[in-house]
């Protein structure tokens, strides 16, 4: 007969929190990944009553989740950070959500002007290509209809540029 040691049920109790980390990282390390941020970051995390009752204050989760994503996490907002209206929302389910407050960077307009002139630039490209009758006559038609997608595609870049800048 096999002996299997005892399942401490207060044990199996606080796994969640193994899940709550788990998703934390992948969630913070995705957003900083999309967002290309290097730089440390603070993250609060705000749980549903559910979840923070059974939160075990003393489990420090920063001691795991600091050198794995370069980020200090809150479980409270301080009161001067609740008005801020300026943070993206991370929806981690069922636990409850990440706010990451929008930094915002001093290049960005200048970025964005520089991704701009890169796609004017080749949006005149490709156009200057499809208006020329030679190419049209000599390119083979799978070449001309990608040019016709990449004029699409630099367009559309123009455009959402257009938009960001005009936020700014």
């Amino acid at each position: 007969m096999l002996n299997f040691p005892e399942i401490n049920q207060e044990k199996i109790e606080q796994i969640w929190m193994v899940d709550l980390l788990l998703l934390m990282i992948k969630s913070i390390r995705s957003f900083r990944q999309k967002q290309n941020i290097n730089e440390e970051i603070n993250v609060y995390c705000e749980l549903t009553q559910e979840w923070k009752d059974k939160l075990d204050p003393s489990f420090d989760l920063n001691h795991f989740l600091f050198p794995l994503i370069k980020s200090k996490t809150y479980f409270s907002l301080p009161e001067k950070e609740k008005k801020e209206l300026s943070y993206t929302i991370i929806d981690i389910k069922p636990f409850g959500i990440l706010k990451i407050k929008k930094e915002k960077d001093p290049d960005w307009e200048q970025k964005l002007t520089k991704k701009l002139e890169y796609y004017q630039k080749e949006y005149k490209r490709a156009q200057g290509l499809l208006e020329n009758d030679n190419f049209i006559k000599k390119a083979p038609s799978l070449l001309i209809k990608k040019e016709q997608d990449k004029l699409n595609y630099f367009a559309e870049q123009k455009r959402k540029i257009f938009e960001k800048l005009n936020k700014l």
